[in-house]
């Protein structure tokens, strides 16, 4: 067995944790007689050449070998075939090798067909899976559930022929959907929704009671984060509707939490769903198990802006907040605070504050909504508390603008609560002279760079900013990924600095990302006092590598092109090829329109950029640059159903869609009136 493993020259190839050469030994002891050997070997392969999802070079070299184990190994036969499925199917795996993996494993699927038939059930079931997404034909499939008897192989294959042969499979399954196995029946209504099938009468309570009979799908076959997500989620409305109603009513709580639970995902891919599906789901508050009410509670969290209905509820629950802040993790009571934070409803300071007044430090990492009536009581909890600045603080400082009138209060409070004052005073643009000795002390401590510069703005103290830069540039300490916004103001007093920044001028992007924000922190202190022709090698280097180093490079060529576009002229091919990378597009289309290109030929990448990973980002620009020719883009996106692809926490997805098409709405409003003015302003044709 594994003949030809020492052929392959596997130092050369490389998985999550760099070479390769480890893994021919964890293979021969996957092959052990002894099953905690196998076991640990199939452990610590999925760990280095399967890490989390990902899959390397070795990855591909590995397939063949687990395909001879899935066959052959004396042990956990079953694990190496479901591994191989999982290798081919790209909700379990990705990364730049996934294709060539899949096509490794596709080219073992003739090996992996006798599996079928095997003697172990346990193996016949993971084969119908790997098979499948493999990429076999349906005939194999067929011929063995003509003969299988046992319910979680016929569930498998249940599956398995949906996903080979959907249509011609849609009787079969819609007949098991009814009237099979607990097991089957699930796995039968889950293939004919993949397949675009409908369900026939009597699925939904025969799916139903089969989940509430134990009946599951193995996270290896699930599409989604639960596989029951899917029965509430893809089918209409009426149906999703039956669906969570029997699930709801189900005998078991955790059916019903599951129910409610798979509400909440079909909200986070709908935007109509909220208003239909969250109301049914509410009067589980009542529910005699405390997890299906916390359940709720959590729904509600997740739900967006439709949770403001259920307000007057919610409030009694954050209310109790102080009895339970000491404890640890996410309780009923932390969830309502939240909700009414991110609903601007103002009954969360009350518990706030007398949680922070008990010893308490509540962790308020959830943006809370600005509103007038907020923001009120707020200075009037500061007025009538100073010390309670030590949680209000943080919350106004994400306000901005909105914030201004908070100012003074905040002054007031910094005997009380002086490190989270300076902070929101920093974070809302204004430099504190009261609030001095903790800038300094934050930037001494932790090397903070917007604290060092507050120092120099309040006193023209350069020290200890040229501190914190010589450190990073030494590599003691990391650079921000960031950038530096206001490093340019210092101007000479940066001079000190140069022979150091010089050396990270290589002309070539440094091996690791920290390491390439330490060249583009150095660029920006060259650039500043020399110019930026000594950079732009290294920058141009770093942009061509993509990532986020590649956002930072290109926001720094649109600051210099702002200052001299003739300077960066030159790199105008080089950031045309970044729109289409998602990290750094809208910067390299800030820096093509400080170049001259014309808003009507960087359309596309803007609104392209509204589903990236921060579409606030690309709102701005796009509000910024002018760029009219985006409406017709932007109408069609918040007119859709579907939410924008934007990363979210889990769940924040509802709320982040709901407050960025309210941004994209505005910006809609913005460009017409500038429309409306450039029309106005051409002159009439001839």
């Amino acid at each position: 067995m594994l003949r030809g493993l020492d052929d392959i020259a596997w130092s050369g190839l490389s998985h999550a944790y760099g070479s390769a050469e480890d893994t021919p030994a964890l293979l021969r002891k996957a092959a052990s007689d002894h099953r905690k050997v196998a076991s640990d070997a199939l452990s610590e392969l999925h760990g280095s050449i399967f890490h989390q999802g990902t899959v390397y070079e070795a990855t591909v070299a590995a397939v063949p070998f687990l395909a001879e184990l899935a066959r052959h190994a004396p042990q956990i036969r079953a694990d190496f075939t479901w591994m191989l499925g999982m290798l081919a199917h790209s909700r379990h795996a990705y990364g730049d090798e996934f294709p060539s993996v899949r096509a490794a494993v596709a080219a073992q699927v003739d090996l992996l067909l006798p599996l079928l038939n095997d003697g172990d059930h346990r193996i016949r079931e993971a084969a119908a899976y790997t098979v499948a997404q493999a990429g076999t034909a349906a005939g194999p499939l067929w011929r063995r559930w003509e003969v299988e008897d046992d319910p979680a192989v016929r569930a498998s294959l249940a599956l398995a022929l949906g996903h080979v042969d959907g249509p011609a499979a849609g009787p079969v399954l819609a007949d098991a959907a009814v009237n099979g196995p607990p097991a089957v029946r699930v796995a039968a209504a889950v293939a004919l929704l993949r397949a675009g099938l409908t369900w026939p009468d009597g699925t939904v309570t025969a799916v139903v009671d089969a989940i509430d009979d134990g009946a599951t799908v193995t996270h290896r076959w699930a599409e989604a984060e639960g596989w029951y997500d899917e029965l509430v989620v893809a089918p209409n409305n009426e149906v999703a509707a039956d669906v969570l109603g029997h699930l709801l009513r189900a005998a078991k709580p955790d059916t019903r939490r599951a129910g409610i639970w798979a509400m909440g995902r079909r909200c986070e891919t709908r935007r109509s769903a909220p208003a239909v599906f969250v109301p049914m789901v509410v009067p589980a508050i009542d529910d005699p198990d405390p997890h299906v009410r916390g359940e709720v509670i959590g729904a509600l969290r997740r739900a967006g802006a439709v949770a403001g209905r259920f307000a007057d509820m919610l409030a009694p629950v954050a209310a109790r907040f102080p009895q339970v802040a000491g404890e640890r993790g996410f309780t009923d009571e932390y969830r309502a605070v939240e909700t009414l934070l991110l609903l601007a409803d103002p009954r969360w300071i009350e518990p706030v504050c007398a949680a922070a007044a008990a010893g308490h430090q509540p962790d308020l990492s959830t943006e809370a909504r600005f509103s007038p009536t907020v923001l009120a009581e707020i200075r009037s909890r500061l007025a009538a508390d100073p010390a309670r600045a030590d949680v209000l603080a943080g919350v106004v400082a994400q306000w901005g603008t909105d914030a201004a009138a908070v100012v003074p209060d905040l002054i007031a409070a910094i005997p009380y609560a002086g490190s989270q004052v300076a902070w929101a005073l920093l974070d809302l643009g204004h430099d504190e002279p009261a609030a001095l000795p903790y800038l300094r002390a934050e930037a001494a401590q932790t090397g903070n760079l917007p604290a060092a510069l507050a120092v120099w703005r309040i006193t023209g103290d350069t020290q200890p900013l040229l501190d914190i830069l010589r450190s990073t540039l030494s590599g003691a300490r990391q650079a921000p990924p960031w950038e530096v916004s206001g490093l340019g103001d210092v101007g000479d007093g940066l001079l000190p600095l140069l022979p150091a920044t010089r050396e990270h001028l290589t002309g070539t992007a440094a091996r690791t990302h920290p390491e390439r924000q330490v060249q583009l922190l150095a660029a920006r202190i060259v650039a500043t006092a020399d110019g930026p022709a000594a950079v732009l090698p290294t920058v141009s280097a770093v942009l061509a590598g993509g990532d986020t180093s590649a956002h930072l490079a290109a926001t720094l060529i649109a600051e210099l092109a702002q200052a001299d576009p003739a300077a960066v002229a030159s790199l105008e091919p080089q950031l045309r090829q970044q729109l289409d990378d998602r990290w750094s597009r809208i910067a390299a289309v800030r820096a093509l329109a400080r170049l001259g290109v014309p808003t009507a030929e960087l359309a596309r990448p803007l609104v392209h950029g509204i589903a990236d990973y921060d579409g606030q980002y690309a709102v701005t620009a796009i509000v910024e640059l002018r760029a009219v020719e985006t409406i017709p883009a932007l109408e069609d996106l918040v007119a859709g159903d579907r939410r924008f692809n934007t990363i979210s926490f889990g769940d924040d997805i509802v709320w982040d869609d709901e407050r960025l098409q309210e941004r994209v709405r505005s910006a809609i409003a913005d460009l017409d009136a500038m429309a409306t003015s450039r029309w106005w302003s051409q002159p009439a044709a001839v």
